[in-house]
């Protein structure tokens, strides 16, 4: 399975993209898929804003033709706009590239807050301007297949779903903001957490909170865990971690079968089946010609980016909406603003009865 809309070269003209924030996400991954999309034809990067000089250089060499600037009321004119900035400045960067008509593709979370996220569709809608949110997982053709197994009852109904992430932090060139409420608005539960609830709202719909907890003594926190409850009845215990190398993976178990998927693989599922003795590897596919012995591999963890950049460059081209938007993104967003007003300080066994009563006194929790 592969999103087929970014497999060839259109005839129209490439989008220009001023791209907003030139962090780590860009210089990864947004970066290079961007180059990669312009090489398709799809879009030419014309302008970089950040205010670290240091920033904007790394990123000028992945776009030496581009424009660059320390300020987005003085960036150049675009078509679209990659905001990649801190969650706490996504709202009033994007209303400004919204009056300046500008469409949007905003990296996860969309907003620091859902009564943002609220104003900034509104804003979008009123002047007729895509508004997509950068949850790139979406694009893996395993999640695609997961999603489709879901909603076609392959294997019957969702009984549970045990999800996990996470490992010791490495995310080269993060700012210092980035570990701080006030900036960063939260953390391993709205930076990991949020593309993972993000996903399961894609599949499931909302889900009830049964329960939060995490270990946030006054700053971010590092560790969380939550259980979930959906209307059909299934559960779903999700935990996450910067620090604590997790299994990593996502085990959906339905009626018949239970399927897994391992973080950052983007076409491979494991499948067990009811009465089957062994488990099956599944590996997506793209069909070439009739026959499917012929299928080839589908793309993989930074093509999952080139064909977010190719989704949103369609959207824009044929009006429709791009396959990320404010509906799951904002509620995924809804959920972590639950968990934050909601949470209890985490067991952590470890600490004296001192240390606790003082862990319990930085929360803030009962």
């Amino acid at each position: 399975m592969v999103d087929a809309t970014w497999a060839g070269t259109p005839a129209r003209a490439p989008m220009r993209v001023l791209i907003v924030g030139c962090g780590a996400v860009v210089e990864e991954y947004q970066g290079p898929s961007a180059m990669e999309a312009e090489r398709m034809g799809l879009l030419k990067v014309v302008g970089l804003v950040d205010r670290s000089e240091e920033r904007l250089a790394r990123c000028s060499k992945l776009f030496p033709q581009a424009r660059c600037f320390t300020d987005v009321e003085t960036s150049c004119d675009a078509d679209l706009a990659l905001i990649a900035t801190p969650a706490r400045s996504h709202f009033p960067l994007a209303s400004s590239l919204l009056r300046r008509g500008q469409h949007l593709l905003i990296e996860k979370p969309v907003c620091a807050t859902t009564a943002d996220v609220r104003a900034l569709q509104a804003q979008a809608d009123a002047a007729s301007r895509v508004l997509a949110v950068g949850h790139f997982r979406r694009f893996f053709p395993a999640l695609e297949a997961v999603r489709a197994m879901i909603a076609n009852g392959t294997w019957g109904a969702v009984r549970r779903i045990v999800a996990d992430e996470g490992g010791l932090f490495r995310w080269p060139a993060a700012s210092a903001g980035f570990f701080t409420r006030e900036e960063g608005g939260g953390g391993v539960t709205l930076d990991i957490g949020i593309h993972m609830l993000e996903i399961l709202i894609s599949w499931m719909g909302e889900p009830e909170l049964l329960s939060y907890a995490d270990d946030a003594m006054g700053g971010v926190e590092i560790n969380s865990q939550a259980r979930l409850r959906w209307k059909n009845g299934a559960e779903g215990h999700i935990r996450l971690s910067w620090d604590v190398a997790l299994a990593n993976r996502y085990r959906i178990e339905f009626e018949h079968a239970t399927v897994t998927w391992r973080t950052g693989q983007a076409t491979d599922l494991l499948l067990e089946i009811e009465g089957m003795p062994d488990p099956q590897l599944l590996s997506c596919r793209q069909r070439h010609g009739q026959g499917a012995e012929y299928a080839l591999p589908t793309h993989g963890y930074l093509g999952a980016f080139t064909a977010q950049w190719a989704d949103v460059a369609e959207a824009v081209a044929s009006g429709r909406a791009p396959r990320v938007g404010t509906t799951t993104a904002g509620a995924a967003l809804s959920l972590v603003e639950a968990m934050y007003a909601g949470r209890q300080l985490l067991d952590m066994p470890h600490l004296s009865d001192a240390q606790r009563q003082r862990a319990v006194e930085l929360s803030g929790v009962n």
